[in-house]
């Protein structure tokens, strides 16, 4: 796989749907392995051009999105997520109107301001109970992702070691209203261009498994779509995709992919690209999906990489069956592209 041109690194982004951000190490080489960039160049689209964006989408994990589709993915998700679960308000022991009151009220305080998570508990729980600044103070970010999924916040450029929140209007610049009926639709039509052939269970899973989403989706994409059998199972393609497809040439292809990689993420089974009998060392505990080996679109391995100073780069491989020389100096040159992209001057593979 060629990687893209360093200008295209946004767009890259997009097309794949975003990058999975909530180890941002990771979401750094998901880019670099798929555009000839450094790491560095990743945090400038973020903080310096303002090209990318970073805050919760897609199964309420952080992602990394090209900032002028923010407005398209947050309505998207908002077609079929704002309902607030009735067991977590008790959790959280709040009323809905408190929580929507709190909502509200973190939106605004972030008009015209960048605040560290501190400051908008205190901004925001002056004159609140003490529970509800517990509740904004939590780590995973449980109020603060209906205020991202609104539209009223994203991530700033980090103050030291606390993270900032901005209000994505004013930070980028610019904002479109999007119909959220009609942005569901065009993200999965997004998704089905990258990820197809798939079906709605896939996309329902990939969105964040919220009511209706895959058949509210298909719904709207009915005259677009054509399906296709894969092992004795239906899935469906984008109509103008059949044509790029079938001319599509199998090519021998070796990738090394960060940990959380779209491409391992992008279906609800991962039973076409992983063998059950290694399923657990990809898919681990936590929601871990680790780093792989990829020799030709399957999975034949997982590795590990420290950064070692003066020594560079250091990956261990470990293979799920012996690989071939072939195959072994692809990793190598592999693992020299990424040395490149985190700016070290050489890597060094061992195979466990």
């Amino acid at each position: 796989m060629r990687r893209a041109a360093k200008k295209d690194l946004a767009r890259v982004v997009g097309e794949i749907g975003g990058v999975q951000a909530q180890v941002m190490s990771a979401a750094e080489l998901q880019a670099a392995v798929r555009v000839d960039c450094r790491v560095e160049d990743v945090r400038d689209a973020l903080w310096k051009r303002k090209t990318l964006a970073k805050t919760w989408l897609m199964r309420g994990t952080l992602h990394l999105v090209p900032a002028e589709d923010l407005p398209l993915f947050t309505a998207a998700i908002r077609a079929r997520s704002m309902q607030v679960r009735n067991s977590w308000l008790k959790f959280v022991q709040l009323s809905e109107p408190e929580f929507w009151d709190v909502v509200e009220a973190i939106g605004q305080a972030l008009d015209g301001q960048v605040l560290t998570r501190d400051e908008l508990v205190a901004r925001v729980g002056n004159g609140r109970s003490e529970r509800i600044r517990e509740v904004m103070k939590s780590g995973w970010g449980g109020i603060l992702k209906p205020v991202a999924r609104r539209g009223l916040l994203c991530f700033g450029p980090s103050r030291g070691q606390s993270v900032t929140f901005v209000r994505p209007q004013q930070w980028f610049g610019s904002w479109r209203e999007i119909d959220p009926d009609r942005a569901l639709v065009e993200v999965a039509r997004r998704y089905l261009r990258a990820y197809g052939p798939a079906t709605k269970e896939d996309f329902t899973r990939w969105m964040g498994s919220w009511t209706g989403v895959g058949k509210a989706a298909w719904a709207g994409l009915a005259d677009e779509l054509v399906g296709v059998t894969i092992e004795g199972g239906r899935a469906d393609v984008l109509s103008v995709d059949v044509k790029l497809i079938s001319k599509q040439r199998v090519e021998e292809s070796i990738q090394l992919l960060p940990p959380f990689d779209p491409y391992v993420m992008g279906h609800s089974s991962r039973d076409h690209i992983v063998e059950a009998a290694n399923l657990s060392k990809v898919s681990r505990t936590a929601g871990w999906i680790s780093a792989v080996v990829l020799v030709d679109g399957k999975v034949a391995g997982t590795w590990k990489h420290v950064v070692a100073g003066d020594a560079g780069l250091r990956i261990t491989v470990e293979p799920f069956r012996r690989l071939s020389a072939k195959t072994t100096a692809g990793v190598r040159r592999k693992a020299e592209s990424l040395a490149e992209a985190l700016g070290l001057a050489k890597a060094e593979v061992r195979f466990a």
